[in-house]
Formats: structure tokens, C-alpha cells, sequence
């Protein structure tokens, strides 16, 4: 039995995989698209927002697929189908569910933005990533925004992603960043405690800013401002001055293994509790 007049798009046809545990096709967008293209699966596109020129393919459902939701009983779930047969009419406000991964409760989506969910997988997979540069993720190396952090261990180094563009605006190389995690909140609200810092590599003082150093043998994440050669203003952005006071730290009677710089503050990201 084939119903000709039934198209759907990918993700309608993953959408009917997925909740009807259907074994004549893969699990995934991105297998079904490749089955479709493989086997050349009739189409026709139609207008959408979001889409390659403004349009979305609609696939006939190969006799297969047909002939398995038959069998199980569940030809309805396609009887009056035409271009949205799977997805929930509009009536006033829609209901849309709420979505459990890995144990956690994820928020409604817009119904508007629900196509742009479904269709993930195929617009991700059209995405230049020739323009996207690694940068060294120390993931292990915490520097402290608080008292201090000894570091005292074989760095982990993964790799974090970033456009080659972002650099071009930055004006420095990919090669001369690193990025690192923080511990503690006294640089909050600024930087986040647990998030990440991307950092230029530097072994000089380039001005005002934050930095990521050594002084004597803790990591620490602060604000540095240099009042002459040997000297600098050590701040925290904290408003609670009263943990984290402003420090002067006074290298005129030190060695230069004493004190040393490791790079200044570019961009962070983190999540708020």
C-alpha cells in the first residue's frame, strides 16, 4: 500500500521513527537523509522559514515504510497527511512538551523556533567549518579568583573552538591563546567561578586588565594595575572587599622566579547558578 499523496519532511519522518520504534529506517535525521538521497526517495519542495532558499524537501514515504506502519496498525498516523501530517495543529495556544535529557528538565521550545530543532542536524551539517580555528583548553588548570591555587600537575589539553574571524577582531593568532578554567568568585560578577577564560599569551604587563599568574606558587586570576617597575595594585572586582581587600605586591626585594605573567584576559564564558 502507498499513499502518494503523504509527504513529509526529514525530521516528521524521524519524529514517527523515533515514537513508533520503526525498524525499516535509522534513528537519526542525519541516516534518514543520507537513506533518502541514497535511494532517491521522491520530493517536492515547499516554502519554510528557516530553510535553503527559503524552502524544505517533503519525501513520499518509500512502499517499506508503508508496509511496516500497516502491519503495526498505524497507517492513521499518515491517512489525511499532506505537507505537516505529523506535526500538531495550531489551535490557539500550543502545548508543546517538555523534553527530558540525561535527567534534566529542559524548558518548552517556541513553537515557531520548533522547526529550527527538528531540522538540526541537516542545517549543521551544511555549516562551513573550514573557517573555525582550535585553541589550546588547559582543562585542568584552574586559576584561582580567590587567595591562590598551587599547580602542581601535568596539564590536560583538549581543544576549544572558535571562528577565525573572532581572532581577526581580536588582533592576535590562534597559536599565541590558550584558554584555562577559574575557581572561586572573587572576580565575580566579571568572571564566573567554574567558568573559562580565553587568554593571550603574554610575559610582560600590557596595561590595565586581568591576568592570569604566578606569584610565588599560586595560580591566581585578578586585576592588575602597575604603579612603577616593582610594584602593582592587585585587585578583585568582588564588591566584598572585606574577603578580597585590594593588595600591593611589592617585587623590589624578590627574585624574578618570584612573580610571573602568563597571559591577559580576552573572553570568558560561564554558566550562572
Amino acid at each position: 500500500m502507498e499513499m502518494k499523496d503523504s509527504k513529509f519532511s526529514i525530521s516528521e519522518i524521524q519524529n514517527l521513527v523515533s515514537k513508533n520504534d520503526l525498524k525499516s529506517l535509522p534513528l537519526t535525521v542525519r541516516a534518514i537523509q543520507y537513506r533518502a538521497e541514497k535511494e532517491n526517495w521522491e520530493f517536492e519542495e515547499v516554502p519554510t522559514q528557516g530553510g535553503k532558499n527559503g524552502l524544505k524537501k517533503i519525501y513520499t514515504l518509500p512502499t517499506y515504510v508503508v508496509e511496516e506502519l500497516e502491519k503495526k496498525g498505524l497507517l492513521h498516523l499518515i491517512g489525511g497527511a499532506e505537507t505537516n501530517a505529523l506535526s500538531v495543529p495550531h489551535t490557539g495556544r500550543p502545548k508543546t512538551a517538555v523534553r527530558q535529557r540525561a535527567g534534566i528538565t529542559e524548558p518548552p521550545i517556541p513553537s515557531v523556533m520548533q522547526d529550527m530543532v527538528n531540522e538540526y542536524d541537516i542545517w549543521s551539517e551544511g555549516q562551513d567549518v573550514g573557517s573555525i580555528v582550535p585553541v589550546r583548553y588547559h582543562t585542568n588548570l584552574f586559576g584561582r579568583a580567590g587567595h591562590g591555587e598551587r599547580f602542581d600537575e601535568q596539564l590536560i589539553t583538549e581543544a576549544m573552538w572558535f571562528r577565525a574571524s573572532f581572532f581577526d577582531v581580536l588582533g592576535v593568532s590562534p597559536d599565541k591563546c590558550f584558554c584555562s578554567r577559574i575557581k572561586g568568585d572573587s572576580m565575580e560578577p566579571t568572571l564566573i567561578d567554574r567558568g573559562t577564560v580565553l587568554w593571550q599569551m603574554t610575559a610582560d604587563y600590557l596595561g590595565e586588565g586581568i591576568y592570569l599568574f604566578r606569584q610565588y606558587d599560586d595560580i591566581r586570576i585578578k586585576r592588575l594595575h602597575r604603579i612603577n617597575r616593582h610594584t602593582y595594585r592587585i585587585v578583585s572586582d568582588s564588591s566584598n572587599k572585606d574577603s578580597y581587600p585590594t593588595e600591593i605586591l611589592d617585587l623590589s626585594q624578590s627574585q624574578d622566579y618570584d612573580f610571573e605573567i602568563y597571559g591577559k584576559y580576552l573572553w570568558d564564558c560561564g554558566i550562572a547558578s
